[in-house]
């Protein structure tokens, strides 16, 4: 095994254990500073679930499959092909991502249904601030937009 190949791995996992530890401290400042509450819970939920599709479809698959095609693209096209492969994938992924997002909009109860099926069978309550309170706010905030141009 080579040193660049140890000293890699190495660096790879001590970040990722700073990752944790500072989730970690962010999970216990939040829960000081908001408490234990019905809010909260719902906070983490609407969280959990934009967190579960990138680790679902981002999380590695991307750049497993892209890094070797764009390594092929440099060494034997042309740089205007390689930028023109950038804009593409970026454009394409980019439609791909808009429409997820809006698919995620629209089913967000059934999404929460599935993601925290107590928050809709035992608190209403946290069901409509998971669902309906960033609909809400997206509106808000479209209306505001709208009204300062």
């Amino acid at each position: 095994m080579s040193y660049n190949l140890l000293k890699n791995t190495a660096i790879v996992g001590a970040m990722t254990l700073v990752s944790r530890v500072l989730g970690l401290v962010r999970d216990m400042v939040l829960a000081r500073w908001f408490g234990a509450d019905a809010a909260m819970d719902a906070f983490f939920v609407a969280f959990k679930i934009p967190n579960f599709m990138r680790r679902l479809f981002a999380e590695g698959a991307f750049s497993q499959a892209f890094v070797p095609i764009i390594s092929e693209y440099r060494e034997q096209r042309a740089q205007e092909e390689v930028q023109t492969l950038v804009n593409r994938v970026a454009g394409t992924l980019g439609g791909i991502l808009l429409m997820l997002s809006i698919v995620g909009v629209l089913a967000s109860p059934v999404l929460v249904v599935i993601f925290a099926p107590g928050f809709y069978y035992r608190d209403p309550v946290q069901f409509d601030l998971v669902v309906v309170a960033p609909l809400d706010l997206e509106r808000f905030g479209a209306l505001d937009a709208a009204r300062r141009a």
